[in-house]
C-alpha cells in the first residue's frame, strides 16, 4: 500500500450551525455556546490546540475580521499521514511526504509509522524529519531499523565503522514529539568491531659469519689465536715451511726444530635476524542493522604468522628464530543499538547509531523499554 493521507473536510454541503461548528472544532470543550471570534483561523504557531487551525485547506477562513460561516466549507481540524502496516520504506523522508504545505502551520498533525522503515547506508537515517514543523506527533507502532556498520577491513585504520540512526527528528518548530507504542521497534544500527591487532613477531634468530685473522708462528711453535682476542679459534695454518735450530760440524749437520707457518684463526660474528612476521589481524565484525538482520557478529580470525626466514646468506646458525604469532581476532560487531567491541589495536569499536536523534525541543514519550527502543534517544 502507498502512503495514506487523512484530512477530513467538514461542512462540504448543507447548513452550518454554530453548535455543529462547536462540536467539530472546540473538542476540548464541546458544550455551551461558541462565538464567531473563536472560529477565526488561528495562525499562532505556539498554540498547541487551535480551535480552528491554520492550514492550507482553511485559507479561506478569516483571521481577524469579515468572518462568515460560508468560509468554513471544506475546512479541516487535523491532518494525518500514515505509512501502513506491511509497507517497507527505505530512508523515509517524512517532511517530503504530501503534507500540502501544512508542516509549518499550527494544524495538529500526526505521522503514523505502522510498517517498516530501514536504511542501507549509515549516513542516512531509516526515517528522517528535518524541516520546520509545528504541532506534529510521529506515532510509531511499526519498525524503524538503522543501518548496521560494515566489517572493518583496513588494518591501517582499525577503528570500527559507526552504525546508522533509526529515526532523526531535527526541527526548529514547536510541539514536536515522538510517541512510542508498545509494538514499536526503533533500533539504531550496531557499530562495527575494531580490526584485530597484528600478531607479534617471532623470537629473533642468531646467525653468524666468521671474522678471520692470523697469528705469526715461528721456530718450533704455532701462533696463539687468543692473541687476537676472546673467541678466536685456530682452524688451520702452522704448516712446516722449513727447518730451524740447526747445528753442524764440517760436513755433518742436524736441525732440531721446524719453522711453522702463521696460525689461521677465526671467530663467530653473531648477527640478529628478525623472527617470522606476525599474522594480520582479523576483520572486525559487522553491526546488526536493517541491512544485516541475522548472521554472526563475530570478528574474523587473524592470519597465522610467518616462519623464520632462516640463515641463508650467512655461514651458519647459532639460534633458530621463531614463527610469528597469529593475528588477533577482530572485535565483535554491535547488536542493535550497541557499540562494536574493542581489540588490542590502536583504535576503538564503532559507535552504534542512535535510536532517535532529535533536536532539544523534540520530546519522546510512550512505552520505552529494551524491546521498543535500542540505542541512544
Amino acid at each position: 500500500m502507498a502512503i495514506q493521507i487523512s484530512a477530513t473536510q467538514y461542512f462540504g454541503s448543507g447548513a452550518i450551525s454554530f453548535s455543529a461548528m462547536r462540536n467539530t472544532f472546540r473538542l476540548n470543550n464541546p458544550t455551551g455556546t461558541i462565538s464567531a471570534s473563536e472560529l477565526l483561523r488561528n495562525t499562532d504557531v505556539t498554540n498547541t490546540d487551535p480551535i480552528l487551525p491554520d492550514a492550507t485547506e482553511n485559507s479561506d477562513v478569516a483571521t481577524t475580521t469579515d468572518w462568515k460561516t460560508s468560509q468554513i466549507r471544506d475546512s479541516i481540524k487535523f491532518y494525518n499521514v500514515t505509512q501502513p502496516s506491511g509497507d517497507t520504506n527505505v530512508n523515509l523522508d517524512i517532511d517530503g511526504l504530501s503534507w500540502n504545505n501544512n508542516l509549518n502551520k499550527n494544524i495538529v498533525k500526526k505521522m503514523f509509522i505502522q510498517g517498516t522503515c530501514g536504511s542501507n547506508t549509515t549516513d542516512t537515517a531509516a526515517a528522517l524529519m528535518d524541516s520546520t514543523a509545528h504541532n506534529l506527533t510521529i506515532d510509531v507502532s511499526g519498525d524503524i531499523f538503522g543501518c548496521g556498520a560494515l566489517a572493518t577491513t583496513d588494518g591501517d585504520n582499525p577503528d570500527g565503522l559507526d552504525g546508522g540512526d533509526a529515526l532523526d527528528v531535527i526541527t526548529s518548530g514547536n510541539n514536536v514529539s515522538v510517541n512510542v507504542q508498545s509494538t514499536a521497534r526503533i533500533y539504531g544500527g550496531g557499530g562495527g568491531g575494531e580490526h584485530g591487532n597484528e600478531g607479534g613477531a617471532g623470537q629473533p634468530g642468531i646467525c653468524f659469519d666468521y671474522i678471520f685473522g692470523t697469528v705469526k708462528s715461528g721456530c718450533g711453535f704455532c701462533g696463539d689465536c687468543s692473541d687476537l682476542g676472546a673467541g678466536y679459534e685456530k682452524y688451520g695454518g702452522c704448516a712446516d715451511i722449513g727447518n730451524c735450530n740447526c747445528v753442524g760440524w764440517w760436513f755433518w749437520s742436524r736441525c732440531l726444530s721446524d719453522t711453522l707457518s702463521a696460525a689461521k684463526c677465526r671467530k663467530q660474528d653473531p648477527q640478529t635476524v628478525a623472527g617470522g612476521a606476525g599474522g594480520a589481524g582479523g576483520d572486525g565484525g559487522r553491526g546488526r542493522g536493517f541491512n544485516y538482520q541475522s548472521g554472526s557478529l563475530a570478528g574474523a580470525t587473524g592470519s597465522q604468522g610467518g616462519s623464520f626466514i632462516g640463515c641463508g646468506g650467512f655461514t651458519g646458525t647459532i639460534t633458530e628464530g621463531g614463527k610469528g604469532n597469529t593475528g588477533e581476532t577482530g572485535g565483535t560487531g554491535g547488536d542493535w543499538g550497541e557499540n562494536g567491541s574493542d581489540t588490542a589495536d590502536t583504535g576503538d569499536g564503532g559507535t552504534a547509531g542512535k535510536a532517535i536523534d532529535r533536536s532539544t525541543n523534540v520530546t519522546v514519550s510512550g512505552i520505552i523499554n529494551s524491546n521498543t527502543v535500542k540505542g541512544i534517544y
